[in-house]
């Protein structure tokens, strides 16, 4: 399915949104009853609140063009911001077609998360290298357990299982956590684990 970016700003407020709208799609309004004025109305508040979440606007356009009335794809599409195309894909959709491609979306982007029976692994990588950074961490748990955090969220989790005193300085855990960057900074997340951290001697 296309996923063409939402007309309506993000954060931009919903009379707003409408005001604009009106006078952008005065042709579509022209085109519309009374009752379908107040739904295109609805959808554009809508979209403006959302600000873009396109799961939340795919179910948004097959209410609208499931709803009974007798929407086009134009107006919906122009309501949620998406093409005809688009919206023709999602007209043909059954309930249980929208449910699906929704759950496969999901579960797609679902990432898995740290949980109490890491804290064993991760214990025993701080042992074996007392001198290693939060990136470093962060590191061998994508490398090693195939999970992926930043380090604040690690940070966080040694604090909750009492990890954190396992570092050598961990009274500056948090500081590091503000300064480290997410992954895409260029946190390694795979391969060799850095030499900087290396493991204690047996």
């Amino acid at each position: 399915m296309e996923t063409e970016a939402a007309v309506a700003p993000a954060s931009e407020p919903p009379q707003e949104a409408w005001t604009r709208w009106e006078r952008e799609h005065a042709d579509v309004l022209e085109r519309a009853t009374v009752q379908q004025r107040a739904l295109l109305q609805a959808a554009v508040w809508f979209v403006a609140v959302i600000a873009g979440q396109p799961l939340l606007l795919r179910m948004a356009a097959f209410f609208l063009l499931h709803a009974g009335m007798d929407l086009t794809p134009a107006q919906v599409g122009a309501a949620v911001g998406r093409t005809d195309r688009a919206m023709r894909t999602v007209r043909g959709l059954s309930a249980h077609d929208l449910l699906d491609s929704i759950w496969a979306e999901l579960g797609r982007h679902r990432q898995p998360k740290l949980h109490a029976e890491h804290a064993g692994p991760i214990a025993k990588y701080l042992v074996e290298h007392p001198r290693c950074t939060l990136p470093e961490v962060v590191a061998f748990i994508a490398s090693d357990l195939g999970i992926e955090i930043d380090p604040q969220t690690l940070h966080r989790f040694l604090a909750t299982y009492g990890l954190d005193v396992l570092r050598p300085d961990h009274s500056a855990a948090a500081k590091e956590a503000e300064d480290a960057r997410p992954f895409s900074s260029g946190t390694p997340t795979s391969g060799a684990r850095t030499s900087s951290c290396p493991p204690r001697s047996p």
